[in-house]
């Protein structure tokens, strides 16, 4: 029987498509992962809008977040609240007096 193709260069055909998926694979691997990582980002500076943290309703207490929007608040539905109030810094200092006079009655 005839060869049309020498051993060899089949030999060699082999190695290279098998480079060349190996190659593909790791590309296509590469692409997903910065895909990933970039939808990873978005998501992040998404959830860095929502402004329960600088409102006044917020209270830090993680058994109620929020007194007005309990089940809301922290979560993606909070970045359009109809309630948020900015923090008033002029009403902190009237709060803490309240505690400190609380505290100084408690024995």
């Amino acid at each position: 029987m005839v060869n049309l193709i020498p051993e060899y260069l089949l030999q060699n055909l082999g190695h290279i498509i098998f480079m060349m998926g190996l190659l593909s694979l790791i590309t296509i691997s590469l692409r997903n992962c910065y895909l990933t990582f970039k939808q990873g980002i978005s998501y992040v500076k998404r959830l860095h809008q929502i402004p329960c943290s600088r409102c006044t309703f917020f209270t830090g207490d993680y058994r109620l977040k929020c007194t007005v929007h309990p089940y809301n608040a922290l979560t993606e539905t909070a970045l359009n609240c109809s309630d948020y109030e900015p923090n008033n810094p002029l009403a902190k200092p009237i709060l803490r007096k309240k505690e400190e006079s609380l505290k100084a009655t408690s024995f």
